[in-house]
């Protein structure tokens, strides 16, 4: 395995057209305006009232009158904002009907004013835009995914980031933002108002993504883009006592069709090993009051019955001891001949065929080791005997002997014998349960409540051990985390950019230490905002302007770039609080590297146009740092992905709990089980032990969601035995209904 940087969702899209689908852009573009008269209408009501509440709430008299004021212009100037936002909301919505897909591409030339460090204003409106968007895109989670990667599709590009995608919020948000700042108010109020149209607009975008993706299924655009987890098969309610009358019932159609005289007739079912048919083997008519063929069991004929399988329970001690499952088959089933040699023609032979079967269906459980298959076979005698004797075993749920069978094979998922296997703690604690129930149990159904106290103990026992085993990797593992968590960005970004890097002592002491600190306090005060990545952009055209022979090579954008570079430089440094003496200097330094060198074009070039490449190469990592955190580091295969979306995978992941048993398939093409022990981070890192808690794989959220798509990881069911083989047996008895008919 490798270390492997997880690609983002959208790279793993399916193939789209090169073309827009301007039809169905327009139809959403519609829809996006559309919303807008509902929503105005909501916020204006809202506006009026918060004013009103303000001005009459507020003590201070001038504030007061001020806020009255404002209530006036929002009054005067409600129509002329409500039609500059749906306006600005047309002309965006037709451009992208018409295929302009986004004026403000990732990779556009900076606008003029983009290099200068924005104003505490300007920071404010574009921290509570980010906010808005924020704030909606989680709100919209995977319904928001969903749209953008269908936009992909309509729009002919597969690789839209969240702010390229058409009917994103930050565009309603801009538009809302600038017509608000045109009332004749303060900004203190165009940000109050703003956030009371953020409030009513949440709503309206939650419906308009769902309702769209809705429409686009419908319309053939992704219909397999899943977005919440397949609901799980209804099957049968197990815990009821209909569901094995229907049982019963189905089981004695197979064992003798229509003859009620209770002999099996050719082609009728066997069963999955054959315990059906004419002879000393053959099962019986069915379970007791279903009205089926056969004859009730005495009190004394049950007692001799008990005494009996007490006898065949007491050779569970000669259970085949090579592990061999065709040995361990061929001897259940002989236990089960000799049990329904003695009911057959009673209404007990379909509960004894019934409990056979069950056992035979633990056998061929693939996701039990051998010994454990060993252990569980020899249960079989004794639970017959219970369900003999108590027929709330087949219909309640918490029976004590139901109980002890689940989670004893529960217990026993994942398990793998070891050299250490005389020294096993659940191995040897199960042993000597079942040892004790066939050399002890006769009739006495308390044996059970004491079985599944002592394996409740037992399993106890046997997690405090596993979790003193987990404990220092997943301490050690979180600690990975919080340390990945509390990364410098700033220096990161620093680092990436400058590494290699030879530039004028004053250039590289502005960067390394003035720059960085600004960098990391916006970054430590505002996050990932505008003021954050125009930081990054002064950066990196500075280092940029630097390079060799770039006056000559790339003289018009380097003579453009000067004068916004040189006042964005003075703001950052002048927002540090650095003297005016200090930041003349070195912007005077710079201002020197700046001027015009006119010197001839030689062979230099080459070696000049190389390190401008390696440059590019630099820039490009460093602003993958400015616009993500570093992706925490997981051990993890690189796969190639079958072409299809993940959201659906992605959504089961989400679902997934630690305890949840796993079969994975190694690189090397062997299948090992593993537990989900931990998930680090919130979804960062999900980490996968054996039994004996040695980590066996790792993955990140994406990452477990491809090896989900690829069959390499498949969820072994936890659903209980018992239920689980009820299901199977329903299943396979109405199927072979079928077939017969």
């Amino acid at each position: 395995m490798n270390t492997a940087k997880v690609t983002d969702l959208r790279q793993h899209l399916s193939k789209v057209p090169h073309k827009a689908d301007t039809a169905r852009l327009d139809a959403l573009s519609r829809r996006f305006v559309a919303l807008l008269p509902a929503l105005l209408d909501e916020f204006f009501v809202a506006s009026d009232d918060f004013l009103f509440r303000l001005a009459e709430k507020t003590t201070d008299g001038f504030e007061s009158g001020a806020y009255f004021d404002s209530l006036r212009a929002l009054r005067l100037e409600k129509n002329s904002i409500r039609e500059a936002i749906i306006k600005g909301v047309k002309k965006y919505t037709d451009e992208v009907a018409e295929g302009q897909l986004d004026a403000e591409s990732t990779d556009a030339a900076p606008k003029a004013t983009e290099l200068s460090l924005m104003e505490d204003d300007t920071l404010e409106r574009g921290l509570a835009i980010d906010s808005f968007t924020n704030r909606i895109l989680e709100r919209s989670g995977d319904q928001w995914l969903a749209f953008r990667e269908r936009l992909g599709v309509l729009t002919g590009r597969k690789d839209l980031n969240n702010e390229q995608t058409p009917y994103n919020p930050e565009v309603l948000g801009r538009i809302a933002m600038g017509a608000l700042e045109g009332g004749n108010w303060s900004l203190k109020t165009t940000l109050m108002l703003f956030r009371l149209f953020d409030q009513k607009a949440v709503s309206k975008l939650l419906v308009f993504y769902q309702s769209n993706n809705s429409w686009l299924i419908e319309e053939g655009i992704l219909p397999n883009l899943k977005l919440l987890n397949a609901s799980a098969p209804s099957r049968p309610d197990v815990t009821s006592a209909d569901t094995f009358e229907q049982l019963g019932q189905m089981l004695n159609q197979r064992l003798y069709g229509d003859n009620p005289g209770g002999q099996a007739v050719p082609g009728g079912y066997a069963g999955g090993g054959g315990y059906a048919g004419s002879g000393p083997g053959s099962l019986g008519a069915g379970m007791a009051g279903q009205g089926g063929p056969g004859v009730m069991v005495g009190a004394d004929a049950l007692q001799a019955l008990m005494a009996n399988l007490t006898r065949v329970q007491a050779q569970a001690s000669a259970a085949p001891v090579s592990l061999d499952l065709g040995e361990m088959k061929l001897w259940a089933q002989a236990q089960a001949q000799q049990v329904t040699a003695q009911v057959q023609g009673t209404q007990e032979a379909g509960t004894v065929s019934l409990v056979a079967m069950l056992f035979e269906y633990i056998l061929d459980d693939q996701k039990l080791s051998a010994h454990m298959k060993q252990l569980m076979a020899r249960m079989q005698i004794p639970i017959i005997k219970v369900a003999l004797l108590d027929k709330e075993f087949f219909t309640e749920s918490e029976h004590p002997a139901r109980l002890l069978l689940n989670r004893m094979a529960r217990a026993a998922t994942g398990w793998q014998p070891d050299e250490q296997l005389e020294d096993d703690v659940l191995l040897d604690g199960m042993e000597r349960i079942v040892t004790r129930l066939n050399h002890e149990f006769e009739t006495d159904l308390a044996m059970f409540d004491a079985a599944l106290s002592e394996f409740d103990d037992l399993k106890a026992e046997y997690d405090a051990l596993q979790e003193a085993r987990l404990t220092p990797m997943v301490e050690a593992e979180e600690t990975q985390f919080e340390a990945h968590q509390n990364q410098d960005r700033a220096r990161l970004f620093m680092d990436t950019l400058l590494e290699g890097e030879t530039l004028p002592e004053d250039a590289e002491h502005l960067l390394k230490r003035h720059w960085y600190r600004l960098m990391r306090g916006i970054y430590n005060a505002h996050g990932e905002g505008k003021a954050w990545k125009t930081s990054a952009r002064i950066a990196r055209e500075l280092v940029w302007s630097l390079q060799p022979n770039i006056q000559v090579t790339e003289s018009v954008r380097f003579s453009k770039l000067l004068p916004n570079l040189r006042s964005g430089l003075l703001d950052g440094l002048k927002a540090l609080g650095l003297n005016e003496g200090e930041r003349d200097r070195l912007v005077s330094a710079i201002d020197e590297w700046h001027q015009p060198r006119h010197q001839p074009l030689t062979e230099s070039v080459w070696a000049d146009q190389e390190r401008l490449d390696a440059f590019a190469e630099r820039s490009a990592r460093a602003d993958e740092l400015v616009e993500r955190p570093q992706p925490l580091p997981v051990d993890e295969p690189v796969v190639q992905h079958k072409p299809a979306d993940l959201t659906y995978y992605m959504d089961m992941v989400a679902t997934f709990e630690t305890g949840s048993w796993f079969e994975i398939e190694n690189q090397s093409g062997k299948i090992e089980r593993g537990c989900l022990t931990a998930i680090v981070g919130l979804g960062s890192k999900y980490i996968f032990t054996d039994h004996q808690g040695n980590k066996v794989a790792e993955r990140s959220a994406i990452g477990l969601a491809m090896a989900l798509r690829n069959d390499a990881f498949k969820v072994v069911d936890d659903a209980p035995l018992f239920d689980r083989v009820i299901d199977t047996l329903v299943s396979e008895l109405g199927e072979s209904g079928k077939t017969r008919h």
